[in-house]
């Protein structure tokens, strides 16, 4: 199985504060990753249902470059700014199980 892991985090954004949620959230991932040994990509998705639930991955090379990123202050910085947007939000740390991928076309 593929030896990456991930970060992830479940947020309900507050009334009327969706933009500046998604302006800050990537503000923050761009400037807390950058130049981060290990980090491969992050990613903000947004429930079609519920325009105010988001949900965020991010994937790593290894579970301590990860960890380290978390431990850093502009991960910190960034989260609180991030999460005082919100009226909850959850977070963990993930590994791969399954990858499901298309199979091949017949030629």
């Amino acid at each position: 199985m593929s030896e990456r892991f991930w970060a992830s985090g479940h947020w309900q954004v507050n009334e009327g504060k969706a933009e500046e949620f998604i302006q800050q959230w990537k503000e923050w991932l761009s400037r807390s990753s950058e130049n981060v040994p290990g980090f491969h990509h992050a990613r903000l998705l947004r429930s079609l249902k519920s325009p105010r639930q988001f949900t965020s991955i991010s994937e790593w090379e290894t579970a301590g470059a990860r960890d380290a990123w978390k431990a850093g202050p502009a991960f910190r910085e960034g989260f609180e700014a991030s999460k005082a947007l919100c009226d909850e939000f959850v977070g963990g740390d993930y590994d791969e199980v399954v990858i499901v991928r298309p199979s091949a076309e017949p030629s």
